[in-house]
């Protein structure tokens, strides 16, 4: 599946006027204003989820090294359900868009819920029965094992209300109708973000929670969006309803959307499993270097969520214009978003390898903690550039249907963790030479997954 694919269509869409900016409008600009919405929708979950870390801080090391084993399979579910499966549901949306074929976007609304729902029940079953042994295998014991049990049973048994809304949101996202997703989320997850101080710190009188009140927030902010966005798509038209269509099921469809969202799985688990492999080295150093881990390496999830409203634009652009047969376009379109991605992620990984403190002293006072999270981010922000470029190729691999790079750009980043994990070449026992053998494995990303924007791909 290469630029110059064409998609066939045989009914019209109810909005001229945005498939006529996705294909005819001027990229840069159009680019820019499709990845305003989502890029403010994830500022605001950043800032929620930010901010859960700091209060989780405040409780100690032991809550905040036990959200950092978390993390990682918090992580992995995020991925999995807005930028894996949604990605490729919003990729079929936009193809689907682009060649006018309205059945298809109706029959995807359909599919977003049903993955949904299996998906939230099936990842919510794994970590209830396996949670508690990753957990430990990854260095987690005593109290910082019974807290992370805790937070990962509750984040976890509200897994589906994750799903539906990132997957409710790609569907509109894929037609090009980024801003009311997003407007909706953004309102969920500042509505509700009084509730971490509430229910993990106290107030009123009440003692808090500790890090369970931080996992009922979490919840009830996709709970909140869930409603929101089911209510809105049953207003919008029969384009966005959630009904059974005629002739709903469409082998040709499920197989094309679900062998993108396998590879970019695929992709994503091998990600974490880097992110699991590396936090397992961290866990041999004590508390205070995975709690520095934990609060630097946040920065490398802030600065891929950030590239996410550029994706779906990149994304959204180059499916559409594959729909409607226009291959040069979709190509000039994959190169200007990638360069984008390069130069936003070499900018923010100058500003934090010369200055890691400005990130990193809203998130603990503890000395130790924050010489750890110096030593990481001085040596992996400079591989952030690369990192950007993977990220952006990601979204352009999507749109194409083609994740053969994406896939081993990813494989490439595992292989390295995973070797430096084995300790074959020497064991990495201080942050530093792990935070080297990280920076290694995004550069290695970057690099194969760029292989995308050949040119021999405009054919």
């Amino acid at each position: 599946m290469i630029f110059g694919r064409k998609l066939a269509g045989t009914s019209r869409t109810a909005s001229p006027e945005m498939r006529a900016r996705l294909i005819d409008g001027p990229i840069i600009r159009t680019m820019l204003s499709l990845s305003l919405p989502p890029t403010t929708a994830t500022l605001a979950q950043l800032f929620v989820q930010l901010a859960q870390v700091h209060y989780v801080g405040l409780l100690g090391i032991e809550p905040l090294a036990a959200l950092t084993l978390v993390a990682p399979v918090v992580l992995l579910m995020q991925l999995l359900s807005a930028a894996d499966v949604g990605g490729a549901i919003s990729a079929a949306t936009a193809r689907a868009r682009g060649a006018d074929d309205t059945r298809d976007v109706q029959r995807l609304v359909l599919y977003a819920v049903v993955c949904s729902l299996f998906l939230g029940l099936l990842v919510a079953t794994i970590e209830y029965f396996g949670g508690g042994t990753l957990y430990r295998f990854l260095g987690g014991k005593g109290r910082v094992l019974d807290e992370a049990i805790s937070y990962g049973r509750i984040v976890f048994g509200g897994a589906v209300l994750m799903w539906m809304t990132n997957l409710l949101a790609a569907t509109l996202r894929g037609r090009g109708e980024t801003f009311a997703p997003s407007v909706i989320i953004i309102v969920s997850m500042l509505g509700t973000f009084p509730l971490y101080p509430m229910l993990t710190l106290g107030a009123l009188g009440r003692p808090g929670l500790g890090l369970v009140g931080a996992a009922i927030a979490f919840v009830a902010a996709y709970a909140v969006s869930t409603i929101a966005l089911l209510f809105y798509m049953q207003r919008m038209g029969k384009e966005t309803r959630i009904a059974l269509v005629t002739d709903w099921w469409s082998w040709k469809l499920v197989r094309e959307t679900a062998r993108v969202a396998f590879l970019s799985s695929t992709r994503t688990i091998l990600s974490v499993g880097a992110l699991l492999a590396a936090t397992y080295c961290v866990g041999r150093l004590g508390d205070a270097a995975i709690a520095g881990y934990g609060i630097a390496s946040r920065l490398d999830l802030t600065f891929v969520s950030l590239l996410y409203g550029l994706g779906i634009s990149i994304l959204a652009m180059v499916g559409a214009n594959l729909g409607a047969g226009k291959a040069e376009r979709s190509y000039r379109v994959a190169v200007v978003g990638t360069l984008m991605a390069t130069a936003i992620g070499g900018a923010l990984g100058l500003l934090v390898t010369v200055r890691p403190d400005i990130w990193l002293v809203h998130f603990s006072d503890d000395a130790a903690v924050l010489l750890e999270g110096e030593r990481y981010l001085r040596i992996v922000g400079l591989a952030y550039a690369l990192g950007g470029c993977g990220t952006a190729a990601l979204f352009v691999g999507q749109a194409m249907g083609q994740m053969r790079w994406a896939f081993w750009g990813t494989v490439g980043r595992f292989a390295i963790v995973a070797v430096c994990a084995t300790g074959l070449f020497g064991f990495p026992d201080t942050i530093g030479s792990i935070a080297l053998m990280m920076a290694s494995a995004y550069a290695a990303q970057g690099i194969i997954a760029a292989a995308i924007l050949n040119p021999a791909n405009r054919r």
